[in-house]
């Protein structure tokens, strides 16, 4: 994690001047681009088109997306169906999420999560994508425009300082977790988060938030492993490892997706994916 704090400290010294008041209708934008392509290019083709060269996505552990898909063959079945629900965007516009549900042949499965980044005068790219348990079946259709989350006040001043604070928010929640997991995410959520996986919530909402919590593993170890940062310091995602023991003896693994913004009462967990391991 070192070596990512330098790199987000160069990151910044090359950022051009933030704008003023960025739409996370570009990030909606972008994700139904993608999703137009996955229906006319097949899944294979649009998710290298829309990628960047360093994307990750869960196998279950995090990997290189591009070496992944490029060794899969083109193809347009299953047809794969997605459309964004929430789209957050940071105050330096170069940073989005984009939550909704996925159908495969028309039929509705969970939902996906997308972190999509853009470079000074280029296109959003997305540069993590991953899917989880979620009840899909009440969520709005493809014709429904997203809604915009928040746009955090202000920034934390540079990427270095939000991503080190974004990630001692992150460690804070860890501890919390491993004495009381239920707990310690009640102090980390934002009321207004949205929750998906572990395995056996298909029938929870994203937005559950209660009965989420009673579903929650009573003790949790999550181990962060790396992330993203905006330039302004205001939205940051990272992501790790988690475990915890259920009814069976088998501990159970999983890998997760966070993402922290920096709100007016500190920062705020807003988003989470739980992808249970195989």
């Amino acid at each position: 994690m070192r070596s990512l704090l330098a790199a987000l400290v160069l990151a910044g010294l090359a950022t051009p001047a933030l704008a003023a008041q960025p739409s996370a209708a570009s990030v909606e934008a972008a994700e139904r681009a993608f999703a137009a392509d996955g229906l006319a290019l097949g899944i294979r083709d649009s998710f290298l088109k829309h990628m960047a060269d360093d994307a990750i996505v869960f196998r279950p552990g995090p990997v290189n997306a591009k070496a992944l898909y490029e060794k899969r063959p083109s193809s347009k079945t299953p047809r794969l169906e997605w459309w964004p629900q929430r789209v957050v965007i940071a105050r330096s516009g170069d940073l989005g999420l984009s939550v909704g549900p996925w159908a495969i042949d028309g039929k509705r499965g969970g939902y996906y999560a997308t972190i999509w980044r853009k470079g000074a005068g280029g296109p959003w790219k997305w540069v993590y994508d991953g899917g989880a348990e979620a009840d899909a079946s009440r969520a709005p259709g493809p014709e429904t425009p997203a809604t915009q989350g928040r746009l955090s006040a202000k920034g934390a001043g540079s990427a270095a300082a939000g991503f080190a604070q974004a990630r001692a928010a992150e460690d804070r929640l860890a501890a919390a977790a491993r004495r009381d997991a239920p707990t310690a995410y009640d102090a980390a959520l934002s009321a207004d988060a949205l929750l998906t996986g572990p395995a056996g919530t298909d029938a929870l909402a994203v937005d559950d938030l209660v009965g989420r919590r009673v579903a929650r593993p009573a003790l949790m170890a999550l181990t962060p492993r790396g992330g993203g940062v905006s330039a302004a310091g205001d939205l940051v995602w990272i992501h790790g490892e988690a475990v915890w023991r259920a009814d069976d003896p088998k501990a159970v693994s999983a890998h997760y997706m966070h993402v922290w913004q920096r709100r007016p009462d500190g920062w705020r967990l807003i988003f989470e994916t739980l992808n249970t391991d195989p």
